[in-house]
């Protein structure tokens, strides 16, 4: 089984499980990250402020899985005042024209309403060469949204790899760009199998 991982801090960025024995296995893992990064960031956080991001959490941990195609799921989570962003990680067998499955996989050449899609080459010392591409649009309530998407093609593993996320708070996510590209350049793929890491 093909594994992504990171060696971003994971008091930011948390790997959330898609899968859940029971509810209070999942109640339980939103808890203790409720909590933790909480407490990370203030000596004395009020218990309101704890429940209340253990609730965001357990919400993404049970509409998230089955919704939005993904193999695993980040929660980008700097801010414990904030509903954590979630990245959608996806490998699928490579096939056909590079340039063009990188293309579709990153939306290039989807309609974009609001303003032209941003398209770039993304390259990392792991991943190597891939694009990337900030693309707007208009929800239907009339709000301004906008997705980062990231992808690869690793041939090494024969497949191609996507990260993507949808953000209904672009100038949020703007500015927080570095830190997104920075995660990006933390990713690498490894078999489970073997758990080895990159040199």
């Amino acid at each position: 089984m093909i594994f992504l991982e990171t060696d971003s801090d994971p008091t930011e960025w948390l790997l959330m499980p898609l899968r859940w024995d029971s509810v209070d296995e999942r109640q339980n893992w939103a808890q203790k990250n409720a909590d933790m990064l909480w407490r990370l960031r203030e000596t004395r956080p009020k218990r309101r402020e704890i429940r209340a991001l253990a609730k965001r959490l357990d919400m993404l941990a049970e509409g998230i899985p089955g919704r939005v195609p993904a193999h695993q799921v980040f929660l980008y989570a700097p801010d414990p005042r904030r509903i954590p962003l979630a990245f959608f990680a996806l490998t699928v067998p490579s096939e056909g024209d590079r340039t063009r499955q990188l293309r579709e996989a990153v939306q290039a050449d989807l309609d974009s309403a609001v303003r032209p899609t941003e398209v770039d080459t993304f390259t990392t010392e792991r991943l190597g060469d891939g694009l990337r591409s900030l693309r707007y649009w208009g929800s239907r309530e009339g709000a301004l949204m906008m997705s980062l998407n990231l992808a690869w093609r690793l041939e090494d593993f024969g497949v191609d790899l996507s990260v993507r996320t949808v953000a209904d708070d672009p100038g949020w996510l703007a500015a927080h760009l570095d830190e997104v590209d920075t995660f990006a350049r933390s990713l690498w793929l490894t078999d489970a199998a073997d758990g080895a890491q990159p040199a």
